[in-house]
């Protein structure tokens, strides 16, 4: 039986060489992403051929062009400013040694680093998820609670490619991004992920049961969909 394995090379994209990390493992298809650092991530098959990973790869070159391009943009932005609640706050310096996010500005130490900045935000983002995403589930769980069903417990993680999952061993997983977004738009995965406490799939019943809960749930998806992009 083949093992899974990683191995490194180059591409050349838009005229610049791109880190390519490949990880070779047992799944059905090829998977490319790219990562935050603008590096691209690729998943094989176990035994896929050299010859088709590179088709793969540039045949897929305009989309690399453009998605790269994005997440690029996006850096820039972030080291300039920060989207909390769907608002997006400057970055500001301060001269007080003290991570601090006000209702106009998030003020940050001059001394700092972008790496204790990054640290700091993310444990302010954790701890406000704390308080508002149970909020969010109880302030829905009267409705769900009709259907019989065990209330999952709270998971909040970081997630590279979906906002919220539902697992079958009774967790509800919410994206710590989440607390970037707009209320609306939490609330909109929240309830996504309950109603699959009655309906496993994305089928009829489950989409009859979203309309029942959030009449608009189509028009928030498209903005949700719309911030992914960035955020994702």
């Amino acid at each position: 039986m083949r093992k899974s394995y990683k191995q490194q090379f180059w591409l050349t994209v838009g005229g610049e060489q791109v880190a390519v990390h490949l990880s070779a493992m047992r799944r059905k298809s090829m998977r490319m992403l790219i990562n935050a650092d603008g590096d691209v991530d690729l998943r094989i098959p176990l035994g896929y051929p050299k010859a088709d990973v590179l088709a793969f790869v540039n045949a897929n070159h305009d989309w690399l062009l453009k998605r790269r391009s994005e997440v690029l943009a996006r850096q820039q932005v972030a080291q300039e400013s920060v989207l909390i609640r769907g608002r997006e706050l400057p970055f500001k310096l301060s001269a007080l040694d003290e991570f601090m996010v006000a209702e106009q500005a998030v003020w940050v130490p001059e001394s700092w680093q972008p790496a204790q900045i990054e640290q700091a935000l993310d444990a302010w983002l954790r701890a406000e998820a704390r308080h508002e995403y149970p909020q969010m589930i109880e302030r829905w769980w009267p409705f769900f609670s009709q259907f019989d069903v065990r209330r999952p417990q709270l998971r909040i993680k970081k997630m590279r490619t979906r906002w919220g999952s539902l697992s079958q061993r009774g967790y509800i997983n919410l994206n710590l991004a989440l607390m970037q977004l707009p209320p609306e738009l939490l609330e909109l995965v929240v309830v996504h992920e309950l109603c699959h406490l009655r309906h496993f799939d994305h089928g009829a019943g489950f989409k009859a049961l979203m309309t029942q809960c959030l009449p608009d749930w189509k028009q928030r998806e498209q903005q949700l969909n719309q911030l992914s992009r960035r955020l994702l």
